[in-house]
């Protein structure tokens, strides 16, 4: 089943979305300053002489520049302010939206076995796209919902209904978790934030006049009644104009966002067979819905306003007086669309015993393996013959990094299988430490640790002063472990470790970084690794710790960032060549697939990757569709001598995260 997007393409047409919504936003508040003065004027018509009725000319009469600007005004203020302070109540991204609908965040280390089941399926699903695994939220709720909120990745969450881990079958959950994921690849997060902002902004003129209603001044306590009276009833109407014009707004805004979710729910449907391999998950999950549709509903007040962002409706299934006000497009046209052969009919539902869950998956042996788990084929699977033939004779580079780079943001079944195979080849007392608060960091300073004793005495030493107490307690189990940790699986561990990372408190967060940038300061110059690790921590960490900081699409061409780009490009060059020439050499192919200028490359090395840093800075403002052109020249120059070395493997890696473009597992050796 085809469907899903070019993830680059996908994030442009976000952009555009974006844009239209603006448009529509802008549409709507002339709307409702054009309606809020004509019924201003009316009611200013009725009470003039001779008062008790209206006409045209008496409203063109009551109509007045100083009336209109001062209407008009006092609406786009209202509207701005209200969308400003909801968009900064959300500036905590996906973890405010999941605690403020009652969510409680699952310990990344719960033995519990729904917990245990939810976060392995969201862990090899984080994985297989390249993404940081996201903190999962359980609501309290009886119905089968789910969501994925937040700004980007770096601040994503996943949220879930206790129904839908007590509920669905482990292949239905990952259909539901893969549909999650299509949002975050997609960009549909931050759009359904704008979305809320948005509508907020509209429907706070509503409560204003709400407000005005419920407080209007009460006659009777004075001798000048008729005086009070007059006025109660101007402020009655003042009201009862701003909740119409408030309310109407709000109509015509829901109209817009159901429009726009229900276009983006069949793509992530669609994405997430494409993902799974397997129609049946996501269709069986649909179809519990339809069989609960008298519970599956989010009893929280807020719920409505986020009611786009779920997986299935919010207030049951049911059939509306006007369809257009659906978020989600019917049941039974969603399941059609995945499983054509459906007869129509909702199975009966019950709840699973706990006891009956699949043991081994707590041990991490995922049940629902789809295939044999083929190492590489993540990579390789999809190639064109071209790409393939480069298996058994002369590397095509430019080939194989096109094949390579078109996978960005796109999960497959091979992924999964990849995935599966990469947290399965991590020793069990790293996979442990990663899940723990205490056990990340520690975990984390050990892959930085020196295999020189000198050195290695010096950072035990400033761990044993800087760390916070009980971590470097810990190293010396995990050393050992480290030992037989794969070169690639490093970043696995990385992406597994950021929930529990998450849940430290803001000192021991800054406690943390402190303490790891003296660690890779220890013996004097940054390696690729190092750098990597220390950018893909801030980038994932910053937002949850220090709230989201609000980022426009990137707009520059890459003739407009050269120099960035040299930079980059010399460094991935450097880092996978024997000699300058040969480095030379890659980045002058690399550059020429750009149309740069080829005697841009920086042969002096980078000791503490200042440059690099700086460079990935600008190159953040590339336009969307320029980077998969840069990141395609970095694949081929990684294959410019047919191999692919940790160092470079690490550096890819962590452009792709610079650059929010989730890189899938790639192969080390081919």
């Amino acid at each position: 089943m085809s469907g899903t997007m070019d993830f680059f393409e996908a994030q442009a047409a976000a952009h555009r979305t974006t844009l239209r919504l603006v448009g529509l936003f802008i549409g709507a508040v002339l709307a409702l300053i054009a309606l809020t003065v004509f019924l201003v004027a009316a009611t200013i018509a009725f009470n003039m002489p001779p008062s008790g009725y209206i006409s045209v000319e008496k409203i063109f009469h009551a109509l007045s520049p100083g009336l209109i600007l001062g209407i008009g005004g006092s609406v786009i203020g209202v509207v701005i302010v209200a969308s400003v302070f909801r968009h900064l109540s959300l500036s905590q991204g996906g973890r405010a939206i999941a605690e403020s609908l009652g969510g409680r965040q699952l310990a990344p280390n719960s033995k519990d076995p729904d917990e245990r089941r939810v976060l392995n399926v969201v862990e090899e699903m984080a994985i297989a796209s390249g993404l940081p695994v996201p903190p999962v939220y359980v609501i309290d709720e009886d119905g089968i919902n789910a969501f994925a909120a937040g700004y980007s990745s770096d601040d994503a969450v996943i949220g879930v209904t206790r129904g839908t881990l007590e509920i669905l079958e482990r292949d239905e959950l990952q259909g539901v978790i893969g549909h999650e994921f299509s949002h975050i690849l997609n960009g549909d997060m931050r759009l359904n934030i704008r979305l809320m902002s948005v509508l907020f902004g509209i429907l706070v003129i509503g409560i204003i006049g709400r407000s005005l209603l419920i407080s209007r001044p009460r006659s009777g306590f004075s001798q000048s009644g008729g005086s009070r009276r007059g006025g109660a009833a101007q402020v009655a109407i003042l009201g009862i104009t701003l909740m119409a014009v408030g309310y109407i707004g709000t109509f015509f805004g829901n109209l817009i966002k159901a429009a726009v979710s229900r276009q983006r729910e069949f793509l992530a449907d669609a994405s997430a067979v494409q993902f799974t391999r397997n129609p049946a998950g996501i269709a069986g999950a649909l179809r519990k819905i339809g069989a609960l549709s008298a519970t599956s509903r989010i009893r929280d007040g807020r719920a409505d306003e986020m009611s786009h962002m779920f997986f299935g409706p919010v207030s049951g299934v049911s059939r509306r007086l006007f369809s257009g006000l659906a978020t989600h497009p019917p049941l039974e046209d969603r399941i059609r669309a995945v499983d054509p052969a459906w007869n129509g009919k909702y199975p009966s539902v019950t709840r699973r015993p706990r006891q009956e869950e699949v043991a081994s998956d707590t041990d991490r042996k995922f049940a629902a393996a789809s295939g044999t788990l083929n190492p590489g084929a993540a990579v390789l699977g999809d190639l064109p013959p071209a790409a393939g033939a480069v298996l058994t004779g002369v590397l095509n580079a430019g080939v194989l990094a096109g094949a390579a780079a078109s996978r960005i943001g796109h999960i497959t079944p091979d992924d999964v299988d990849e995935a599966h195979a990469l947290i399965e080849g991590i020793p069990r007392p790293l996979y442990e430490a990663s899940h723990d608060p205490f056990g990340a960091r520690a975990m984390i300073y050990s892959l930085l640790l020196a295999s020189d004793q000198d050195l290695l005495d010096t950072q035990m030493a400033l761990l044993e002063e800087r760390a916070e107490p009980g971590v470097p307690e810990l190293i010396d189990d995990l050393r050992a472990a480290r030992d037989h940790l794969p070169a690639g699986q490093r970043l696995t561990l990385l992406q597994l470790a950021m929930p529990a990372l998450k849940s430290l408190s803001e000192a021991q967060f800054r406690r943390f970084i402190d303490t790891l940038a003296a660690l890779i300061r220890s013996d004097g110059s940054i390696h690729a690794f190092e750098w990597v690790l220390h950018q893909v921590l801030l980038k994932e960490l910053r937002p949850h710790f220090e709230g989201v900081r609000r980022r426009s699409t990137g707009r520059k061409a890459l003739g407009a960032l050269a120099p960035a780009v040299a930079t980059l490009l010399s460094t991935v060059a450097r880092a996978g060549q024997d000699d300058t020439g040969a480095a030379r050499a890659a980045y002058a192919a690399a550059a020429t697939a750009l149309d740069l200028d080829v005697d841009g490359f920086e042969a002096q090395a980078d000791p503490n990757m200042a440059r690099l840093s700086a460079a990935m800075r600008q190159l953040r403002d590339l336009h969307p569709l320029a980077q998969p052109r840069l990141l395609k020249a970095c694949i081929q120059c990684v294959l410019h001598n047919g191999r692919i070395l940790d160092a470079e493997r690490d550096l890819l890696h962590g452009v792709a995260a610079a650059l929010d473009c989730p890189l899938p597992p790639l192969v080390a050796e081919h």
